[in-house]
């Protein structure tokens, strides 16, 4: 039954729409009462939707498992108890039956296993949600891995991505996060990245791109491929001996310095974010392996992103500005990144930096401790909402990197300094670009100092974005408000219509005896029904206010 396209995207969708609507009746139900009961309730219901959400993509496997890992990376739009619960999904999964995966084999070679293997094991050493792992011996006695295609992935993906874009178009529609974010850009960026993920000759590439930039670094190894072995569907490299990079117990084994690894994988990401602008990001324990002789070892580059040279141009214009307290450059960095939204206010914006970032400078912590730093996530997600910056979808992949090795690097060491450790590459990619500082210890310095002051925006962000907001309220209410208004009226003509088809559809669908698709009709006709009365009653009271009833009254 999972593999059934229609019941596929039924579970999605239906879960989605299910989410939207707790979501939406917490919010009609929950606006009076004391903040921390409404917060802890609030907690308590994502948190139940994460447990349904992982229970399901365990369940079904495909691109849940992949979103889900995504999603859990994504603080600045998911709430934390969503992320924190989705922290720990693997893409771990049942394996198929060994007949399925040896005739793909045969099907892709062209010819028996026993012709080219002497031994081939019949059970995977790793399963995940788009390839298996088994373990083989080529006819020289060489050690091998071969990656088959999960068999019927491809059906299953494209069954998920289309219930992705019809999540997308709802989505866009009856919630605030396509005000915050491009869905569309998400989506297109989701798609392309999964779509290689299923050509093992496009990871082959990627991992010849990679031997590449570590051939002179005897410390870091990638695989040997076979190429004449390799397909669309399968790949066959040299088998790799070691343990998990995270393996404390290897590590004590073989006298493996933690700091030394800690920093070498730290120099090993930066570098490839900053310096080389390509990056594998997917970096989880199991594609990082250590050898006895401490050699790290890459794996699976199935998942990797790129960045663009002109964006590098970008971000070090971005740290320049930081430093040297120019907001104007600031805010040109950020916009040329496409961090600010088309109708952003520059000038809003740059006064909004100016009195954030003094805050910061004004104020002096010795210790970044975990409840300030908790604090600071909480409140640069409530920054970024209330503000008009949007995520571009380029750097979505980015930050699922950034996340994964942070977390690799806290589990080798809980006490690591991520500044201490960062400075050497932030440094050295500085000077490469011709950076006005060139002194290295002024710039480590600098950097240190600039994040022991802004631990300072917990403390102030709550007071400063209230009156910041309430001030630009009153200025723009007029126009805000017409703006508004128009939005609402549009919106009440496009539910009405998307109500009646969806009415239409699954009365027919049900009178044809497609009881699923009909139930998932009738869903959507009544979330439809109920973005309509709240369009109604958002109109109507957008009308009291232009009459000059409630001008204090913030719109939602």
């Amino acid at each position: 039954m999972i593999h059934n396209r229609y019941y596929r995207i039924f579970v999605i969708v239906s879960m989605t729409v299910r989410f939207f609507l707790q979501v939406w009746w917490f919010q009609r139900t929950h606006r009076n009462g004391e903040r921390a009961d409404i917060q802890e309730r609030w907690e308590a219901l994502v948190a139940k939707q994460a447990r349904e959400y992982k229970r399901t993509a365990l369940r079904l496997g495909g691109l849940l498992i992949k979103m889900g890992q995504f999603l859990s990376t994504r603080a600045d739009i998911m709430p934390r108890a969503f992320t924190v619960e989705l922290a720990d999904l693997t893409d771990r999964v049942p394996p198929v039956p060994w007949e399925k995966s040896r005739a793909i084999i045969e099907k892709e070679l062209n010819q028996p296993i026993d012709h080219l293997f002497a031994n081939l094991s019949a059970k995977p050493v790793a399963s995940a949600s788009i390839g298996e792992v088994y373990e083989g011996y080529l006819k020289n006695g060489k050690r091998v891995a071969i990656k088959v295609q999960r068999a019927g992935i491809e059906k299953i993906i494209d069954a998920d991505l289309a219930a992705a874009r019809v999540v997308v178009r709802l989505a866009k529609r009856f919630t605030r996060l396509g005000k915050t974010m491009d869905l569309d850009a998400l989506y297109r960026e989701l798609e392309r990245t999964v779509s290689r993920e299923l050509d093992f000759r496009k990871e082959h590439a990627y991992a010849k791109r990679f031997a590449q930039m570590y051939e002179r670094d005897d410390k870091v190894q990638v695989p040997h491929y076979y190429e004449e072995w390799i397909t669309r569907r399968i790949l066959v490299m040299e088998w790799v001996e070691g343990a998990k990079v995270t393996d404390h117990a290897f590590l004590e084994a073989h006298r493996i310095d933690r700091d030394d690894i800690v920093q070498r994988l730290t120099n090993m990401f930066l570098q490839q974010v900053l310096i080389h602008g390509f990056f594998h990001a997917d970096l989880h324990p199991g594609n990082i392996f250590i050898r006895p002789d401490g050699t790290i070892v890459l794996l699976d580059f199935g998942m990797v992103g790129e960045i663009r040279q002109e964006s590098r141009k970008h971000i070090q214009t971005l740290i320049q500005a930081v430093v040297l307290k120019d907001y104007d450059l600031m805010v040109q960095a950020l916009d040329a990144l496409h961090f600010l939204a088309p109708h952003a206010d520059k000038e809003q914006v740059k006064l909004a930096l100016q009195r954030g970032l003094e805050m910061y400078f004004n104020r002096v912590f010795e210790v970044l401790d975990d409840e300030l730093l908790e604090e600071i996530q909480l409140k640069i997600q409530e920054f970024v909402r209330l503000q008009p910056v949007q995520l571009p979808a380029e750097y979505a992949f980015l930050g699922r990197a950034f996340s994964t090795i942070v977390g690799v690097l806290t589990t080798i060491k809980p006490d690591i300094d991520f500044i201490e450790v960062g400075r050497p590459v932030v440094s050295e990619w500085l000077n490469q670009q011709e950076m006005w500082l060139d002194n290295r210890r002024l710039l480590g310095q600098l950097l240190r100092d600039v994040a022991r002051e802004m631990v300072a925006l917990p403390r102030q962000i709550n007071r400063w974005i209230d009156s910041s907001i309430e001030k630009e309220y009153r200025e723009r209410k007029q126009a805000d408000i017409a703006c508004w208004l128009e939005h609402y009226r549009t919106k009440q003509r496009a539910t009405l219509v998307f109500t009646i088809v969806a009415w239409g559809s699954g009365l027919t669908l049900w009178l044809a005896a497609h009881t699923l698709e009909s139930y998932f009709c009738f869903g959507v006709t009544a979330l439809a029904l109920q973005q309509w009365i709240s369009a109604y009653r958002k109109v109507r009271n957008l009308l009291k206010e232009h009459s000059g009833e409630g001008w204090n009254r913030r719109i939602n």
